[in-house]
Order: C-alpha cells, then structure tokens, then sequence
C-alpha cells in the first residue's frame, strides 16, 4: 500500500512537471484548427522538422517552461507541424504559408488566415513578445499583408509582407524599382531582399550583385552569402562544363562582378571533387588558395569540410592528406577566436585516417568546456559529441 501511494505520489509530481510547457494537440491539423474555432482562440503551429537543431532546442528549453506553457494554453490551441514526416500532408500545409526555414512559429486564426509569424529559435520573453503580438493588430504580420493588398506599400508594411510572402508573386521587382538609390542600399531593404526569391536573371538580381560591396557595409556576411553569393554559386557550380556556364560568366562579367573569379576556381574544384578527381580536384585547389586565400582565411576551412563531406568511401582516395592537415593547421594559426573548436583541424585528421588524434581534439574540446552554458558552446559541445560518435 506504501509502494503504491509512492508511485501515485511520482506520477502526480511527473504530471506536474511536464504540464508546465505547452500543451500541444495530439490530432491531425484539420482536428487542431476546427477546436481553435470552437474555442474562438489562435492556433500557435511549430513548424519543425527531424533533423533541426534550433527546433529541438526550441521544444526541450523554451516550449518546457512554465511561464511560455501559462501564456500560450490560455491563450492559444497549440500544434506541432513535422514537415518532414512521412505519409502526412504536412509539408504542403507548411508551403501553403510559405514556410522556407525551421524552425517557423505561426498564428492563424479559426479559418486558417495568417495572423502572425516568427522565424528561429527565441528565447522565452522574445517568443512571449512575439505571441503577444498576435494580438496587437498594428504589429502581427497579417494586418501587413491585408495593408500590402489594400494598396499600403510602406517599409513596414512591405518588410512584414515579403517576410511571409518570399515575393511569389514577383512583386517585388515592382516594389524595388520605385525605391531611391539610398533606398535601395539602405539595411532594412538589404533584410527584405535576404528574405525573398529573385529571379537571378532579372534587373534587381543584377543591382544587387553590382552593389554587393555597398551591402557588406550594411549587413551580415551570413545574409549577403544567403541572398547572393548562394544563388551565383548554384548557377556557377550546376552549369560548370556546359555551354550555359560560359553564358552565366558571361552575365556575371557584364553585371561587374568583381569576385567571380574566385567563384569560378570553386565551381572547378567542387566540380572535380563530386567526380572524385582527386588529382584535378587538388592542383584547382592550390591555385584557389594561392590566388585568393591572402585576405579569406575561411578557404581553408571551405576545402577541408567540402572534401571530409564527400565521405570516407571516397576521401580515402585522396593521395596527399598530408596537404589537408596543412590547410588545417594553416586555418588555426589565424582563428580569429582561438579558443573555439577548430573543426578543419578534427576533419583533417578523419580524412587522414588519424582517428585516434581526431578524437584527442574532440574530447579536448569537451573537457575544456565543461559545464560552460553559454549557447556558443553548448551548441558546439553537441555537435562534436554527434562526430566523435560518428568516427568510433
């Protein structure tokens, strides 16, 4: 009789504890909206998918606490949206509201209209901030797309609707040629055009481009790389060896691209890796390092990871690893952060087959930042516990 009040006890406490966080619906989306209307509440949908680390960090640290689980069960019908599942209709719900990155947080309302959304992981007041706007009517992201359709073409209004809408419907050529040239080059444009999809042969593809240096004053190298530098890199790399190539070149040339150069080396080289010529891959790869590594240290590290990417089945063809392991050391002597984890260097020994030396930096790694909680490291603790399991 004790043991079982002990157990009751537990069970309570357990319950307790996990209903501190959100309550989400277990049943289909259809299920989930129709009690959302029933109930004349928001529905908040976390759009995930299997393989993302933000949302899983989202789920076990923000979702969890019990300040997000007060405000979000009293006031909304939650629901968890797995795009990558399978045998589910859950992607094409995820495209019907443009959904492009994970984690996406959203509200609709009982019919299915977007009233707001919120992209990457939030700590719990930033995702608090962002709920409660769903409902200020002046700040959720749906009163800027009815504003966009009414005719109101305002900065805020435009930079919420391109944020959902990812310029579907080409409008933001449109939108982009009735901007000032200060306009155009001003930060908050820099985030709409990081936002939507371009057409790389269009008029605003070719400013852009032109003007790549006048956004690095403005913004993050990450969001320049994501807008342009991804988009030359796929045409370049997707058409090395036919006669369209010589056409894109041609186009990047007479825009003014003053680094396709260097694009043109990586589409060589990436090229000869995916065929496993390793000889062609690694005189392209010198020449790339010698002619444009002075100034970009991350070369280094870019060749590493691309050649550790391609597999052991095929990296263990690779003749001189001797020349990996330099690049490596190489990229480490000018770390900017030397204290970080140096992922070329534990790469580098893998490819080399010095297992034993891979996992001594790895485990390394871990000793020496025991206990830290920062997400920096955390983060990176993680994932080098994922490649120290992924070499024994």
């Amino acid at each position: 009789m004790k043991n079982l009040f002990v157990i009751i006890v537990a069970m309570l406490f357990c319950g307790n504890v996990f209903s501190q966080g959100i309550n989400f619906e277990h049943g289909t989306f259809t299920e989930a909206l129709a009690k959302a209307k029933a109930e004349n509440k928001p529905m908040f949908i976390d759009v995930f998918t299997s393989w993302c680390g933000p949302c899983k960090k989202l789920s076990k640290e923000v979702f969890t606490q019990k300040a997000v689980g007060d405000y979000f069960n009293k006031s909304f019908v939650s629901f968890k949206l797995q795009t990558d599942k399978k045998e589910t209709d859950n992607k094409e719900i995820a495209d019907r509201y443009h959904v492009t990155a994970y984690p996406t947080l959203m509200w609709v309302d009982g019919e299915g209209e977007l009233l707001h959304l919120a992209v990457g992981f939030h700590e719990v007041d930033k995702l608090l901030t962002e709920a409660k706007k769903v409902f200020d009517e002046d700040k959720r992201v749906g009163s800027s797309i009815t504003k966009w359709n009414n005719g109101d073409h305002s900065l805020s209004v435009a930079m919420n609707y391109f944020a959902f809408d990812k310029n579907s419907k080409g409008e933001f050529e449109e939108y982009f040629k009735g901007l000032s040239e200060k306009q155009k080059l001003d930060s908050l444009t820099f985030e709409m055009i990081s936002d939507v999809r371009l057409d790389t042969d269009g008029d605003v593809f070719a400013f852009v481009v032109r003007h790549r240096k006048d956004y690095q004053k403005v913004a993050y190298d990450f969001k320049i790389g994501r807008a342009i530098d991804q988009e030359i890199d796929y045409e370049l790399q997707s058409n090395f060896g036919t006669e369209k190539y010589k056409e894109i070149v041609l186009k990047y040339k007479q825009i003014g691209f003053d680094e396709l150069g260097l694009f043109m080396k990586r589409a060589e080289w990436k090229y000869y890796l995916n065929k496993s010529d390793f000889l062609s891959f690694e005189k392209s790869a010198v020449e790339y390092l010698q002619e444009f590594s002075k100034p970009n240290n991350y070369l280094r590290n870019e060749l590493v990871w691309e050649l550790y990417g391609v597999g052991k089945e095929k990296f263990s063809k690779f003749n001189n690893p001797d020349l990996v392991l330099d690049w490596a050391n190489e990229f480490k002597k000018k770390m900017i952060e030397p204290d970080q984890f140096c992922y070329p260097e534990f790469y580098a020994y893998v490819i080399a087959g010095d297992i034993n030396r891979a996992k001594k930096i790895g485990n390394d790694y871990l000793k020496s930042t025991e206990g830290k909680s920062d997400y920096s490291s955390v983060s990176t603790r993680e994932y080098v516990q994922y490649l120290l399991s992924e070499i024994k």
